[in-house]
């Protein structure tokens, strides 16, 4: 068994590197063409950890610790940079849709094709699907539903080590990624209880236990002197009163609003229309083997983002493709599960799809390049901009440059977060980074620098000095010339 996931893990690799420039371009297009700064979180956390300043972090409320951070605190010292530590973590997560195909029943041959696909569908769009490649992004919910699969798969309910595991998942999942039961876990509990019956209380019984040991282990972070941003600041409790009011009252116009969360944004909805379109098409052509076994169980997964976007519209929630990566996977899932029903396509498709995949990639090479060397060129002019400032004098910015600067740029720098209202916002970020500043107020600062132009109308008494590649800069009226920038 060993051999054979070395071999498969192998395989991947040379895939991975085969297409690499797709990747490439979904890292330029976060952290060059723009600033996601939200990718670097775990990056910056795990460098604080093992610099011994980890104290004063506020972790979001999706921890994404299990096993996003653990695995970034296990690569930071075996990495020289933001990019191969990335790099490294890409690769992990292209593995994934590989393991959870495999886990619902797809052949080796066609799983493969899966992760590769997914690598091309994010290459070619990687603005909204690439965001599945980086850490805290939600890829890891592919991982947990292998997992959670593999254990169900193989359920023996009198084997004390698969319980210990089983609870262990759980209480990750609980810990790290909420958005697991949105996602994957609806489909996970019918399809359990299907094939348990009874016995599956013990599974259930164990998922709620770790719910509970969850919240002793948040608890517990503030010992380190960790925080965990709690779910109640977004309201998703009187939130979700008000939309399941609202189905009773009137369930016409929570059906109109379940629609309009679809349509509202043209890449979801492109995503659902595919997803559709090849779903039913497998659906209609197996009907009459519906009760068989992987056939049922098909059924069930397709119903999976369906239950996904209610539970969005209860919690009013704006629909995004990383809630909803269930799509493009499940697209890609059906196409292969199709090929599979005729003995023919399964010999002769895999090997002309890798082919004419690779003959594409070729084509579309030149121009992966420049989208590449763009994003290096706009990130190594933002952090030039930033060095014509002192890094000796404390500055305010708004959310999104200060871990991109912390993680990018070799010198120390103050940056302290602020609201456009100008109120101290240290959002999933470590509070000890900005010292007593953050006892200060906006107007104490003499520069800074944001992303968003319509903050200097805003902030009184500021005045733009610099343009960089989608950052402003800008200096408080009357304030000494020392942070200035050159020219």
């Amino acid at each position: 068994m060993r051999s054979r996931a070395f071999k498969s893990l192998f395989f991947l690799g040379i895939l991975f590197a085969s297409f690499h420039l797709f990747y490439g371009v979904i890292y330029e297009n976060h952290l060059g063409e723009g600033t996601d700064s939200d990718i670097l979180y775990p990056y910056l956390f795990a460098r604080d950890i093992w610099m011994g300043t980890g104290m004063g972090w506020n972790l979001p409320p999706s921890t994404t610790l299990f096993p996003d951070i653990i695995l970034s605190i296990l690569l930071y010292p075996i990495t020289g940079s933001v990019e191969s530590f990335h790099l490294i973590y890409g690769f992990f997560v292209f593995l994934l849709p590989f393991a959870f195909a495999q886990s619902l029943g797809l052949k080796k041959s066609n799983s493969y094709l899966v992760s590769l696909g997914f690598l091309v569908l994010a290459g070619l769009d990687p603005n909204q699907l690439g965001q599945f490649f980086f850490p805290s992004f939600h890829g890891m919910t592919f991982l947990f539903a292998a997992w959670v699969l593999y254990e169900l798969n193989n359920w023996k309910e009198k084997e004390k080590h698969q319980s210990i595991r089983f609870l262990f998942l759980m209480t990750m999942i609980w810990l790290s990624e909420y958005w697991f039961f949105v996602n994957i876990a609806p489909f996970l509990f019918v399809l359990v209880w299907i094939r348990l019956r009874w016995k599956s209380l013990v599974p259930f019984g164990m998922t709620l236990f770790g719910f509970f040991l969850s919240k002793i282990f948040a608890k517990g972070f503030s010992f380190f002197g960790i925080g965990i941003i709690k779910t109640e600041s977004f309201e998703l409790i009187p939130k979700l009163k008000s939309s399941l009011l609202l189905m009773i009252q009137n369930p016409t116009q929570s059906l109109e609003g379940i629609l309009a969360s679809i349509t509202k944004d043209p890449l979801i909805y492109q995503w659902w229309e595919r997803y559709l379109v090849i779903g039913i098409l497998f659906l209609m052509i197996t009907s009459f083997r519906f009760f068989e076994r992987n056939h049922w169980k098909d059924f069930l997964f397709f119903l999976s983002p369906f239950v996904t976007i209610v539970f969005l519209y209860l919690f009013q929630i704006e629909p995004n493709i990383r809630y909803l990566y269930i799509l493009p996977f499940g697209f890609l899932y059906f196409s292969f599960r199709l090929m599979e029903l005729h003995l023919w396509f399964q010999k002769i498709f895999p090997t002309f799809i890798l082919v004419a995949l690779f003959i594409f990639y070729l084509g579309k090479h030149s121009d992966l390049i420049t989208k590449i060397k763009s994003g290096e060129a706009k990130r190594t002019h933002r952090i030039e901009c930033l060095m014509d400032f002192d890094p000796n004098v404390p500055g305010a910015s708004s959310y999104w440059p200060i871990k991109y600067i912390y993680a990018f740029s070799d010198k120390k720098w103050t940056l302290v977060p602020f609201t456009k209202d100008g109120v101290y916002y240290p959002w999933v970020a470590n509070t000890t980074w900005d010292g007593s500043w953050k006892d200060q107020p906006f107007p104490s600062f003499p520069w800074g620098v944001t992303e968003s132009k319509e903050n200097l109308q805003i902030w009184p008494g500021v005045e733009l000095v610099k343009e960089c590649e989608g950052w402003y800069f800008f200096q408080r009226k009357g304030s000494g010339g020392n942070n200035k920038p050159k020219n």
